[in-house]
């Protein structure tokens, strides 16, 4: 009873592996982009293993007493192999599409049939096979439910620094005035060079008319967690790592060794050297927790759905029952499944985005700091506005199109605020993407829709958005050089050092 009851825990952990596979061996990736603790997100995956291990077993003992327990049996090792591979199929270092499990399954199916038919003693011999690994599965659930243990035992860093300049009513602040705006996946395709022609984007275009036009940047990689340090530090990261005590080392390309980075490595840096204030609000990095040291004001957010529909501030329960809910679903209908996943999705990115707006507009509202970088969550997947309706949206079924209208939207709130300050003459203000549109990461996912294969054109334009507005400038410029986005590092020096940012 016992080996059975194991057997079905780690069974139940492979199944839902998917929910949980990025918090095993120390959960770097997860643990560098969430502000809160992952206590109650672990407690939820252990409760679910545990849920659903005892549900296989108390299936399988009632039906063991039964005349149908032989049948039921060849139909469980009929179906479980070629399911776990559905169910991990992106977990392969190749592409397995549904078409070749579909053929898997078939030829599983034929050969347990010809040896249940023609060769009952071998058939008997890959029961014992399935029996024996059934033990490794086991062992594969207790150690998964171990690291889960483990990550509840790991502390969040800061997620806000204040400044004493933030509280309470100052005085003018008399000083040039540096903003770096990033939204993320922001592409230059789709904003300037073939866009659509129902997509209105006002205050772009009246930033544009103001601004330089880079045509030809050039993509330093495709993942924000290397590009955006790559920026701050002027150095192309090619690797990184994340530390159970919360510190960030990376690699250089083209350098050995690895590197501890921290805001002394930073733009940040420089500018309080030369008597900048300085901060940050972003999404997704850990900024006070890593460049704390050179900001004097930061806050940074991520409310995004964890994988297995899970939420770092939901209840324990609502935690636990929605994975498994899902998992239900999944059963008779996988695309509904997908789609409620894709709503969960949006709902958290929608607290995600308003949380970092509420704090973005009141750092340029003080208009108390002096370089100020803010890292916005748009337009990035998944969709939360609809140009239909202008407004946000809580499902599944807007498009890339729309996250760029609530971009211009977000844009227009930071300019009016901007240009209704004294400081706006002598205002640099950078407008760009991180990468550009990663259609390749989105065009199978239940989030892309018809538009978006329309816009796409059905392919992937490298170049992310930039557009520079130097202090006082009044008319477009165009720079048409190809060069790579680190350009923008040596722009921000320039700034800081009482420069244009073109040279």
């Amino acid at each position: 009873m016992l080996k059975k009851f194991c057997q079905c825990i780690g069974l139940a952990s492979l199944i839902l592996v998917m929910n949980y596979g990025d918090l095993l061996g120390g959960g770097a990736d997860v643990r560098m982009h969430v502000p809160y603790s992952l206590t109650g997100v672990c407690l939820a995956q252990i409760a679910d293993i545990l849920l659903l291990g005892f549900a296989l077993f108390v299936v399988l003992i009632a039906l063991k007493s039964t005349r149908f327990y032989s049948w039921v049996r060849l139909l469980f090792v009929f179906l479980v192999p070629p399911y776990l591979i559905e169910r991990t199929q992106t977990l392969f270092p190749f592409e397995v599409s549904d078409g070749l499990v579909l053929v898997l399954a078939i030829v599983w199916a034929a050969l347990l049939l010809l040896l249940l038919l023609r060769f009952p003693q071998w058939y008997r011999r890959l029961v014992r096979v399935g029996d024996a690994a059934g033990v490794f599965l086991a062992i594969f659930g207790i150690c998964s439910m171990a690291q889960l243990l483990w990550i509840m035992h790991w502390h969040p860093g800061r997620q806000q620094i204040q400044a004493s300049w933030m509280a309470g009513a100052q005085p003018p602040r008399h000083h040039p005035l540096l903003v770096w705006i990033i939204f993320d996946e922001l592409s230059y395709d789709q904003l300037f060079q073939l866009r659509a022609h129902d997509l209105a984007l006002p205050n772009i275009d009246a930033l544009r008319s103001q601004s330089t036009l880079f045509t030809e940047m050039q993509p330093i990689g495709l993942k924000t967690v290397k590009i955006i340090p790559s920026l701050f530090s002027g150095g192309a990261i090619d690797d990184y790592r994340y530390s159970f005590d919360n510190r960030f080392t990376v690699h250089y390309a083209g350098q050995h060794g690895w590197h501890p980075l921290d805001g002394n490595g930073t733009v940040f840096h420089d500018a309080q050297l030369v008597g900048w204030r300085t901060a940050a609000v972003g999404w997704y990095n850990p900024y006070c927790t890593i460049y704390g040291s050179a900001l004097d004001s930061c806050y940074w957010s991520n409310l995004d759905r964890t994988d297995g529909n899970m939420a770092q501030r939901a209840g324990f329960w609502s935690n636990a029952w929605s994975p498994l809910a899902n998992l239900g679903t999944e059963l008779h209908s996988p695309a509904l499944a997908a789609h409620e996943s894709c709503d969960i999705d949006v709902r958290q990115r929608y607290q995600t985005h308003q949380d970092l707006e509420q704090h973005s507009l009141q750092v340029v509202a003080s208009d108390q700091a002096d370089f100020i970088f803010l890292h916005f969550d748009i337009p990035h997947s998944p969709n939360i506005w609809s140009r239909t309706n202008d407004a946000y949206t809580q499902s599944c079924g807007s498009s890339y199109l729309d996250n760029l209208a609530l971009v211009d939207r977000e844009l227009g709130q930071l300019l009016t605020t901007l240009q209704s300050s004294p400081r706006w003459k002598d205002t640099t203000l950078i407008v760009q993407g991180d990468h550009s549109w990663r259609t390749m990461l989105w065009d199978w996912m239940p989030s892309w829709t018809e538009e978006d294969e329309q816009a796409s054109r059905g392919g992937f334009d490298p170049r992310p958005a930039l557009l520079i507005h130097n202090a006082g400038q009044t008319q477009p410029r165009t720079d048409s050089r190809a060069m790579p986005l680190l350009y923008v590092h040596s722009a921000i020096e320039n700034v800081l050092h009482g420069h244009e940012a073109e040279p």
